[in-house]
């Protein structure tokens, strides 16, 4: 049964017809994110279940659903394509989650400052698609881009393909609109950017994203073996110090790539066995720029390389990663359950953080990373996602779920940090954010939304 009043009801029906839902089942989707909460932790946490869901198409009826929320004192849990699995969009106080799957349209490309405005709710793959027929392209996208939101990403935060080049993704932001608790609208540019970007939704429900990009143009690939992590990261640095320009840069570690040889994408079953692509047991390290760049990228590669024991794949292999490059989540079939967990390290501290994964957890851990050339303070950093697979069905899922916490605090003694916060690592926000900027935005929320009623 809804704790939604018959007229709270009746009045979220009036402003969303046939956009509006109390079934206890459809609920249910919405009290979980795409990891499952372990059951040792969900006494902790309580119901997840909203009351309702809703469905906005415009900004005039986010400002309508704020005014009505805060005057009824209702919660208010903003979701996404909910792609992340550390417990920011948990609807913890019930309420109502709103749903922003239809507010998913591209506003506005211009081509003179090679920007776009878009909806919060449109997926990259959409966005990419507008901006190929203006001749233009993304500066940068998650893996997640077939079905993740731009409206989820500034809201959580976070790197992904291109990120080498272009860094984070709230320093490619523009401008965003948000509504805020007060039912008042704002505009946020420049510093101000960081009282929403990161903030998961507690400080305002965005309405509207400008995001810079760039012209289109081809991209060449090379995939580059190496026998360890420390080999590996030799490379990486190396290939920032001689300010290679390289667009994207990832890598996978042998574990992930063993998982790929024992369970073929979909696209490859049924083929013949000389169809297969097979990947080394190595570290595989996927570099993407311009065919401008080419030939003198391969060159300066063919010359970094001998010093770190390196190979370079066969251009097979190379264009196998890149074309896979959106399809992580075939580390599934390792299931039935997967425990994500992600961390943010210096590239310096790479391989002993790589070899303290592998001593200290006693689990597979298959992990992909993301390099961003200049991150915080001027240096590189490593983004490090890891999946556990297990069993939420059995007890155990428990003891592996907490296997994420010891990721994090390895990462944390070689001077790294969690990827982002949700319910889950709220209590690390000051060394996800800083602690001058969570302050900042504690004192935002509390001007603007003082009932707290915005992703409590």
């Amino acid at each position: 049964m809804s704790r939604l009043t018959a007229k709270q009801r009746a009045f979220l029906s009036d402003i969303f017809p046939n956009r509006n839902n109390y079934s206890k089942h459809e609920c249910q989707f919405y009290s979980h994110d795409i990891a499952a909460m372990p059951n040792l932790i969900k006494p902790l946490v309580g119901n997840t279940r909203p009351d309702g869901i809703v469905q906005p198409e415009t900004e005039e009826e986010l400002v309508t659903l704020v005014r009505w929320a805060a005057k009824d004192g209702v919660k208010l849990t903003p979701r996404a394509k909910a792609s992340s699995g550390y417990g920011g969009v948990l609807p913890v106080k019930n309420g109502v989650v709103v749903d922003f799957f239809r507010m998913n349209r591209v506003l506005h490309i211009d081509k003179e400052s090679l920007t776009a405005t878009v909806q919060p709710g449109v997926v990259w793959e959409k966005i990419d698609a507008a901006l190929e027929k203006e001749g233009l392209g993304l500066k940068l996208y998650p893996s997640s881009y077939p079905g993740s939101t731009v409206g989820g990403w500034l809201a959580q935060g976070g790197t992904g393909i291109g990120s080498f080049e272009s860094g984070w993704f709230r320093d490619n932001v523009v401008s965003a609109r948000a509504v805020l608790g007060d039912g008042t609208v704002r505009d946020f540019t420049g510093a101000d950017l960081d009282l929403v970007s990161d903030a998961e939704g507690t400080t305002g429900l965005i309405s509207e994203i400008t995001i810079k990009v760039q012209p289109r143009e081809d991209m060449n690939v090379v995939a580059i073996g190496c026998p360890d992590a420390h080999d590996t990261q030799r490379l990486i640095q190396a290939i920032v110090d001689e300010k290679l320009p390289v667009w994207s840069m990832l890598f996978i570690n042998p574990r992930m790539a063993e998982m790929r040889n024992k369970a073929p994408l979909m696209e490859h079953q049924g083929k013949p066995a000389e169809e297969r692509v097979l990947l080394p047991a190595s570290y595989i390290i996927s570099l993407a720029f311009r065919k401008r760049d080419a030939d003198n990228i391969r060159q300066k590669l063919s010359e970094l390389m001998k010093s770190c024991e390196a190979e370079l794949l066969s251009d097979r292999i190379a264009r196998h990663e890149w074309d896979n490059r959106f399809k992580l989540m075939v580390v599934k079939r390792l299931g039935p359950s997967l425990v994500p967990t992600e961390v943010v390290v210096p590239l310096s501290k790479l391989g002993n953080v790589m070899d303290d994964i592998e001593a200290k957890v006693d689990q597979p851990v298959v992990k992909e990373g993301v390099i961003i050339r200049e991150s915080a303070g001027g240096k590189p950093e490593v983004v490090i996602l890891g999946f556990i697979p297990s069993d939420q069905r059995k007890f155990s899922y428990n003891f592996v779920f907490s296997l994420a916490l010891t990721i994090i605090k390895i990462a944390e003694k070689h001077g790294g940090r969690p990827y982002a916060t949700g319910l889950y690592f709220a209590r690390k926000a000051a060394a996800v954010l800083g602690g001058e900027r969570v302050r900042k935005l504690k004192d935002f929320k509390a001007r603007t939304d003082p009932k707290n009623i915005l992703n409590p």
